[in-house]
């Protein structure tokens, strides 16, 4: 596992709240440390990813709560207390994003968002441009009425990231993080 993720884990706990009562859906979950980090520390968490590769590289200890589907599909029938979509959004296409997003949000009573931003033709960072595997390069308000298209009452979004992908944080505008919740007047997260 990365040496990174417990500490991120520690500070999703922190920035949306989650409690021991909480599962957790870590939405493009790749071989799934997150979820591990998510378990360790006393978190119910189940992973999801439309690649099997990465999921048959799974460390054995977490295996059993990844799933992989396939794009746009509806997820396993468990609701879940959170959704985390940290760095994956953006590489749903245009034609799709809405369509997840609703299934996210049939499953997810909360969601945590964090994506690369751009002027709805290029990222604010260059480098995201790279990654041929992106597609969606909006600003942070596109993202924030998509979430509130979708259902979710209580949106709030940031440019700040804080402990959150530091590295990046040379462009104030480059990365967002959008959390959404279902409830109106529950303040978890930012």
């Amino acid at each position: 596992m990365p040496e990174l993720t417990i500490p991120m884990c520690h500070h999703l706990i922190n920035t949306c709240d989650i409690t021991e009562d909480d599962t957790v859906l870590d939405f493009g979950c790749a071989k799934g440390y997150v979820t591990y980090g998510f378990r360790l520390l006393g978190i119910e968490a189940y992973g999801v990813d439309i690649s099997e590769y990465p999921i048959s590289k799974a460390p054995k200890e977490v295996e059993q709560y990844l799933t992989l589907i396939k794009p746009q599909e509806k997820l396993p029938k468990k609701e879940y207390s959170w959704g985390i979509c940290k760095d994956i959004l953006e590489h749903i296409p245009y034609d799709g994003i809405k369509k997840q997003l609703q299934i996210l949000y049939e499953h997810c009573e909360n969601i945590f968002i964090i994506v690369p931003l751009g002027d709805g033709e290029r990222y604010y960072i260059d480098s995201y441009e790279h990654d041929k595997s992106h597609y969606i390069r909006e600003d942070l308000v596109w993202w924030h009425e998509m979430l509130q298209e979708v259902g979710y009452s209580n949106v709030r979004s940031t440019y700040d990231l804080g402990p959150f992908k530091k590295n990046w944080n040379f462009e104030k505008r480059g990365n967002g993080m959008i959390i959404g919740n279902k409830v109106e007047g529950i303040m978890k997260g930012i």
